[in-house]
């Protein structure tokens, strides 16, 4: 049952132009991104940046640094994040005034077995929004590469380091997804589910930092176990780490959690969001 689930869940998600409209915005972000240094770094004189800044610019811009850099953009803590809240939303609160939750239950299905091929769902999504990030910041510092070296560096390519960096990203964004998750199932709510899960990761985790950095510098520690920030230190299991931050993570003022450690507690959200999903789920009456 839940392999036929799941591939109707897919079809459905895969069919819909939101999927396919994220990574395009993605995909021109990180090409805006990238266009935008490429113009800095042509016209250096007019930025006032030392000869080391510039260099080490250019070597994030090349392959194969230039490659890992991609997941940066892509991260739970940067644009990823935004775009899982979105897509869960859609994902789930929209089955509600369709009744198509209530169409699958009638006949019987399992509501885990249900809930469960929608996170399935999501979760193959994820996988691609990650992919897009790492095929065209590839693309675009692969040109770059080109242009200024004359050749591409295929025998120096991190092969080990990409499967790992794309496994890194894409947990990343499991937490805000199934924080979505949950208040869609909670409200029922496309529109409410999008607005707490972006001004979470918009507002309250930035907000957090900040008061707690106030409050007390040991107390702001505390802020190291945020998602975002979690975000930012699994990162550091890819050997060539980002050089650019694209959306709103913060700059911390304290040493970041190990990133295994950092893996294992995003891992542990997202496994919360979806049960306490889980949980509101199986009380819900469904048959109005």
């Amino acid at each position: 049952m839940f392999p036929r689930l799941f591939s109707i869940e897919w079809r459905k998600l895969s069919g819909r132009m939101l999927l396919w409209g994220e990574m395009a915005v993605l995909a021109v972000l990180i090409l805006a991104i990238h266009i935008a240094l490429m113009a800095v770094l042509a016209q250096p004189q007019g930025h006032d940046l030392p000869p080391e800044a510039l260099e080490a610019m250019r070597d994030a811009m090349r392959w194969p640094q230039g490659l890992l850099n991609a997941f940066t953009f892509v991260n739970g803590g940067e644009l990823g994040g935004l775009f899982a809240v979105v897509l869960a939303a859609a994902l789930v609160a929209q089955e509600y005034p369709w009744r198509t939750v209530h169409v699958w239950l009638s006949r019987g299905v399992a509501r885990g077995s249900y809930l469960l091929a929608k996170a399935a769902a999501l979760a193959a999504a994820l996988g691609l929004l990650v992919l897009t990030a790492l095929l065209t910041g590839g693309i675009v510092t692969g040109a770059y590469t080109l242009h200024t070296l004359g050749q591409l560096p295929w025998g120096e390519l991190p092969w080990g380091e990409m499967v790992r960096g794309f496994l890194v990203a894409w947990i990343t964004l499991l937490p805000y997804a199934s924080l979505t998750v949950f208040v869609a199932v909670l409200t029922r709510s496309t529109l409410i589910a999008t607005g707490v899960g972006l001004g979470y990761s918009l507002l309250v985790e930035n907000l957090a930092v900040e008061v707690l950095l106030l409050a007390s510098p040991d107390l702001a520690r505390v802020a190291r176990f945020l998602p975002s920030l979690l975000a930012n230190a699994a990162l550091n299991f890819v050997e060539h780490g980002a050089e650019f931050q694209a959306g709103v993570a913060q700059t911390t003022q304290f040493e970041l959690v190990e990133p295994g450690l950092a893996c294992a507690l995003l891992l542990g959200y997202a496994l919360f969001g979806l049960g306490a999903a889980w949980w509101a789920f199986r009380r819900q009456d469904i048959t109005g």
